[in-house]
């Protein structure tokens, strides 16, 4: 595959997420986010829909959020390598930290000090480019991903490099610590 066709490919994929994620937004139902409030769900907007989110605020998050999934895409692939950041491998919070800086937003280079810098997300509001937190080797946040709609996100997994998950698969759920903005 050429670059170029590569390079349409993760647009294409961005697009797609997106749109899926606003779709789901519209048909969601209070009454399906009260019979499962601690669910992980692909909600990507407050109750009542994208009116109450507003449209100035929608159209203003768009060209941010594809940029980050079409950055963090970009590296789909890529090897594990603790506390990498880039040519030979990313840890999770690296690739996080890299994705956003290409986005213009520093971040640092630890799943600890994301999580305790961002704004609290519910999992019902996630929108694509949230980042994602997991409790799996300590008790608090030690693995970090970017949420990419429909309850998938991409992440630097130790045993499978730069993969896109489930938030949805057991080990993830079970561990699930919460999510924050930037």
């Amino acid at each position: 595959m050429t670059r170029i066709a590569g390079m349409m490919l993760r647009v294409v994929c961005c697009a797609i997420l997106l749109c899926a994620s606003l779709v789901a937004a519209q048909n969601g139902t209070a009454a399906q986010a009260a019979a499962a409030p601690a669910a992980i769900t692909a909600d990507p907007v407050p109750a009542g829909g994208m009116a109450a989110w507003g449209l100035p605020l929608l159209w203003a998050a768009l060209p941010r959020t594809a940029a980050l999934i079409h950055e963090a895409l970009a590296h789909l692939g890529s090897p594990y390598r603790w506390a990498g950041i880039g040519r030979g491998g990313f840890d999770c919070s690296g690739l996080v930290s890299r994705v956003f800086a290409a986005a213009g937003v520093a971040l640092p280079h630890s799943s600890s000090e994301q999580y305790g810098a961002g704004t609290a997300v519910p999992a019902a509001r996630l929108v694509p480019g949230d980042l994602v937190f997991f409790r799996t080797y300590t008790s608090g946040p030690s693995h970090v991903g970017i949420y990419l709609g429909g309850n998938r996100f991409i992440h630097a997994s130790a045993s499978r490099g730069v993969v896109v998950s489930s938030m949805d698969e057991p080990y993830f759920r079970a561990r699930f610590l919460g999510a924050r903005r930037y």
